[in-house]
């Protein structure tokens, strides 16, 4: 009994199976990718390389060997579109397109070509920044560091850069003494510019310029700068002499190895008055000197060398007087931490005066006694 049911149902079984292969199209179960079957990829792009430049862009990139593509569509941001023609010499090669109008921003640029039917080959991209206003607007000019004059010529000095790959050079417009006007490009590396022929007494203009990457396709510029050459000309410094001056006061100084006060005022960098360290040290802010320039001077500022070594002087404050008992201070000023060269601080005003205190204030290591080597005074001009 068993066996005959189980002899039925498998013969429905079977039955069912064949009127199911009667009833089902024999494509029913790939019709999708018969579909599919008839679309059409171009070849893609290859290779692709970024360019950025002011407000726009080139795209290089290596056209495909596909004899069917006649077009090629770039997109990026939120509606930024560029088309253009692949002709037939284009394929199989590298192809420079120039986008000339993107905002300033950084985009993923969507790469795509196409055939004379529409069929659009599969993504390409590549990742760039285009620079516009904003990235100019920071970009600072290099410094001038000093400006002489060398005959008719004008020689314009820089502080050297710290090795800003971006910064290609500086351009300089000047007149020249016929009244023309000349232009002249400095090379990054060059520390020096020479103007030649400069016009006296007339102001130059100069901008710097900077390309923000090695395949950058245009040239950005910092702001131009217009100039007096007079401000940057060295001060002209004539110094008092000192052999009359003598030592009218002072805190302490070290009897070992004669760092006396009077070393200040030798002419010779090379010695030096410390304060007394070896019995009984002395302390901040306690230390002075005084000077007497034996006679009533006009000054314009005041010159120092710091001793070799430690306990260089970083702040002092300097007092000026006509009788040795009243004192004016003219000012708290800083000391660069540079042995045995002259330091100038100019006064915002002549003054006249026979004697002047120095008052160190602190110094540019742990040493509680400082020392100086060289003090003086001069006159700017005539």
């Amino acid at each position: 009994m068993i066996k005959n049911v189980l002899n039925s149902h498998f013969s429905y079984f079977i039955f069912g199976i064949i009127l199911l292969c009667r009833c089902t199209p024999i494509d029913y179960y790939y019709s999708d990718y018969l579909e599919n079957a008839e679309r059409v990829y171009p070849g893609r792009v290859d290779s692709i390389s970024f360019k950025p430049g002011y407000n726009r862009a080139a795209i290089q990139s290596l056209i495909s060997t596909d004899a069917r593509v006649v077009k090629m569509r770039i997109s990026w941001g939120a509606n930024g579109i560029f088309e253009t023609p692949i002709l037939a010499e284009d394929i199989a090669t590298y192809k420079d397109i120039l986008i000339p109008t993107i905002e300033e921003g950084i985009y993923t640029f969507d790469i795509r070509t196409y055939d004379s039917e529409g069929n659009q080959s599969m993504r390409a991209e590549v990742f760039g920044r285009v620079y516009g206003p904003n990235y100019s607007a920071n970009l600072n000019n290099r410094i001038i560091e000093q400006i002489r004059k060398e005959n008719q010529d004008l020689i314009v000095n820089w502080i050297p850069e710290s090795g800003d790959s971006t910064l290609r050079g500086i351009e300089i417009s000047y007149l020249t003494l016929t009244g023309d006007s000349a232009t002249v490009f400095s090379e990054a590396a060059i520390h020096q510019t020479r103007l030649p022929n400069y016009k006296p007494d007339t102001r130059i203009n100069y901008r710097t310029l900077f390309k923000p990457t090695s395949l950058a396709i245009d040239m950005f510029y910092a702001p131009t700068q217009n100039i007096d050459p007079v401000s940057y000309l060295p001060t002209e410094r004539s110094l008092h002499p000192r052999t009359n001056w003598a030592i009218a006061g002072f805190s302490s100084e070290e009897p070992a190895n004669n760092r006396l006060a009077n070393r200040v005022i030798d002419d010779d960098v090379a010695t030096f008055w410390i304060t007394r360290y070896s019995t009984q040290p002395t302390d901040y802010p306690n230390h002075w000197i005084t000077i007497d320039m034996k006679e009533e001077l006009q000054v314009d500022g005041f010159f120092f060398a710091q001793k070799n070594g430690d306990r260089k002087v970083r702040e002092l404050e300097i007092f000026i007087s006509q009788d040795n008992e009243t004192f004016e201070s003219v000012g708290r000023y800083g000391l660069a931490a540079i042995d045995r060269t002259y330091q100038y601080i100019d006064l915002p005003a002549r003054k006249s005066l026979r004697y002047f205190k120095v008052v160190p204030l602190s110094g540019h290591d742990s040493q509680r006694q400082p020392g100086l080597a060289e003090i003086g005074t001069y006159t700017i001009g005539n």
